[in-house]
């Protein structure tokens, strides 16, 4: 038998035992209880206008054992004059069961592949009373729920093409899938008499008599009478082991970082293991509070919407100024411009010349939309240009010069910044896997294309260099200028082609010479976006860089630098059998472009991991405390994702967690507990090899993803 201290070391466990099982606590019998189930309202109110749409009961096509509920959706955004549409349907929970942290929704979906990108999500909910006559409002207290963001667009394995592991057979014209859905109940508590089940369509989607199928509806939990897994027990504190800036650094491997500015305590996590430090909020382009004045007096009627009054921007200078001063960090900039937490001022602005909200007359997707405020206000591209421009300038000159106009001077001095986040998750979510699986060179249809952005843009739509996204990048390298830029900058200044004159109404440049702001070290410039593990999603930022880097190299402004320095990948991750492999094919697929000269370097931006129903041990959720096999699973899951990370380390500038400790963004885990103690993720990044080999009980569910790591294989992309 081993020890107490065997069996927690961290670099070594036996398997603990399967701990809880998972037993029936609801089922939904849809062979004798079809006339149970009945529309309803969705919960957040969206209603598929059209009556043909409907719920029936059907023969299971491909399993004759069993019936299934057959969803038959029509929606056409034109005639419904809104983006999205939903239909609801709930059947009663007979007797009502109590539901808690333990239980969860099951359900088999089969779908067509005409079904990719045309559902959102499924969402799942119920009340904690009220039964039928129940008429409460969206976000009433009494509703319990839970959503299931299955975007139909991810369910075809890695993009490329439809999953045919996930094949199930020939129905009604076209072959169909199927995909097991598990979702954990609400955190909260409470009494569940009905189970109502909402479908959205995604953004913008026309549907007309699509179909999916739902089977083998219930309602699970763990087994109370089985004998759960130990919990674990990180016992070092997170200054007893090794820091781990020591083992990844700029000189041998690449930087570590993490999520916040507080440094002002010696004896923190922050200041004692990492190296590169990231704003996760106050950087953010709400940080421009107020509109300028010049817009102002551009639309005097028009009424600005502001969250508070004061001053024109609100910047975390001394924090960053506090950082700069101890000489142990470099600062990263998070983010320049996004279409979350975007000032409403901001969201107010749309494009002149394109008139619908949600599509323009080619059909090119944009959102006018997701995240808008009314009442809106149309501008022409050299006026959004101008916003934009002066936004990024400020923003970074207020850091990186002395120059009074942008709240800066000499005694406070220059703040340097290692990189910027230009700009934040601007891939559509859904809409890259019929795109990319239909036309592999496309990147332009696939964005978001947010009002305010695609303002600059607007019908210079097939004209690159008028993108906004390269635009974007441009702005921010004059911001911040080399040698190289200014010198241009200087002898393009009477030319409006080259320098056009919305740059040159507010005073960011002395009569063409921007030499005041030059610097030897200009900050790296990041395009960012998450769940780039999706083949088709890590495409688009692909052919994105390639073609805008490319146009770059001759434009009268070129620098020398690439347009695009480097591929933020969020890293947002879940425990998965393919997390590691899939991520290792987006990153090999950087190092290409690196290879060619059109990129310099791949980043992970806010990396932390979460520990999924589907992982081993079942769900857990931060800062809960693990149980040995789920702390295993994470720590596993985090020696793959940094082997690949060594394997590419010559590619790679930097490493950013999105906490210190738990819990980090959406309770996933990051290296160091809620009792600031080293946890088997600590362990699993410092020796990756030693942490696998030392839990060779989790192979099974990691089946190839180690082998997949070897130098000698080559990701096909």
């Amino acid at each position: 038998m081993l020890s107490e201290n065997e069996i927690n070391d961290p670099y070594f466990r036996e398997d603990p035992g399967p701990g809880l099982k998972r037993m029936i606590a609801y089922n939904f019998n849809i062979d004798n209880d079809f006339h149970l189930w009945k529309p309803w309202r969705t919960n957040d109110g969206r209603v598929l206008p059209n009556s043909d749409s409907n719920l029936s009961k059907i023969n299971n096509p491909f399993d004759e054992h069993n019936n299934l509920l057959l969803i038959t959706t029509y929606f056409d955004p034109a005639l419904a004059g809104r983006a999205f549409g939903g239909l609801g349907f709930r059947a009663p929970i007979n007797p009502p069961i109590k539901i808690d942290q333990q239980m969860y929704i099951e359900f088999e979906l089969y779908y067509p592949q005409s079904a990719v990108d045309k559902y959102m999500r499924f969402e799942i909910w119920s009340t904690s009373s009220g039964g039928e006559g129940y008429q409460g409002l969206v976000g009433y207290a009494g509703i319990n729920k839970t959503q299931i963001y299955i975007r139909t667009a991810n369910l075809d394995g890695i993009g490329k093409s439809i999953n045919l592991d996930k094949r199930c057979g020939f129905y009604n014209g076209e072959t169909w899938f199927n995909y097991t859905i598990c979702a954990a109940a609400p955190v909260t508590s409470g009494t569940w008499e009905y189970m109502n089940i909402d479908l959205h369509t995604e953004t913008g989607t026309k549907v007309k008599g699509d179909m999916l199928m739902l089977g083998n509806i219930k309602i699970t939990r763990l087994d109370p009478a089985g004998v759960p897994v130990l919990a674990v027990s990180n016992s070092k504190h997170f200054n007893e082991v090794e820091p781990a800036r020591n083992k990844y650094n700029a000189m041998d491997n690449f930087m570590i970082g993490v999520a916040g500015l507080n440094i002002n305590s010696s004896d923190s996590i922050r200041s004692y293991h990492f190296e590169l430090l990231a704003d996760e909020n106050r950087l953010k382009p709400e940080c421009h509070i107020c509109p300028p004045q010049w817009l102002k007096n551009l639309f005097p009627k028009f009424a600005f919407r502001i969250n508070s009054e004061g001053p024109e921007w609100d910047l975390p200078t001394e924090n960053c100024l506090n950082v700069m001063k101890s000489g142990k960090y470099k600062l990263h900039g998070h983010c320049l411009a996004w279409i979350n937490q975007s000032p409403p001022w901001l969201r107010q602005i749309i494009p002149e010349n394109i008139t619908s909200m949600q599509w323009n007359s080619n059909g090119r997707f944009y959102a006018g939309g997701n995240n808008a405020v009314g009442p809106y206000q149309k501008v022409n591209k050299e006026t959004a240009r101008r916003i934009y421009f002066n936004h990024i300038l400020y923003q970074m000159r207020h850091f990186m010069s002395v120059d009074s106009r942008y709240g800066s001077d000499k005694e406070r001095g220059i703040i340097p910044f290692h990189s910027f986040d230009v700009i934040n998750e601007e891939i559509h979510e859904s809409r890259h896997s019929i795109i990319i699986h239909n036309n592999l060179s496309e990147w332009k249809t696939v964005l978001k294309n947010v009002s305010w952005l695609m303002a600059m843009t607007d019908d210079d739509y097939d004209d690159s260099r008028q993108h906004y996204i390269y635009l974007l990048f441009k702005f921010a390298h004059i911001a911040v200028p080399n040698l190289k830029m200014a010198e241009k900058f200087r002898e393009g200044y009477n030319d409006s082609g080259i320098i056009p004159e919305y740059m040159k109404h507010d005073s960011n440049d002395n009569n063409g010479s921007i030499d005041a702001y030059i610097s030897e070290k200009p900050p790296v410039l990041i395009f960012n976006d998450y769940e780039m593990g999706f083949y088709s999603k890590a495409k688009v930022a692909y052919n994105m860089i390639k073609e805008l880097n490319t146009l770059w190299k001759t434009d009268p402004l070129y620098d020398g630098r690439n347009l695009i320095e480097c591929m933020g990948i969020q890293g947002h991750e879940t425990v998965s059998p393919v997390c590691a492999s899939q991520n290792q094919t987006a990153v090999a697929m950087y190092a290409s472009l690196i290879d060619e000269g059109l990129l310099d370097s791949v980043c992970y931006s806010e990396l932390d991991i979460r520990q999924p129903d589907t992982a081993p041990g079942g769900l857990a959720l931060a800062p809960s405390v693990l149980t040995r096999t789920q702390a295993d699973a994470i720590g596993y899951q985090y020696a793959l994702f940094f082997k690949m990370l060594e394997k590419y380390k010559n590619y790679i500038s930097h490493v950013i967690f999105w906490s210190q400790n738990d819990p980090s963004w959406m309770n996933s885990y990051v290296l160091f507990d809620h009792h600031l103690n080293a946890s088997q993720a600590y362990y699993g990044i410092m020796d990756p090899d030693r942490f696998i080999k030392g839990h060779s009980y989790l192979d099974k569910f990691f089946d190839g993803e180690y082998e997949k790591l070897s130098p000698d294989y080559k990701p096909k992309f």
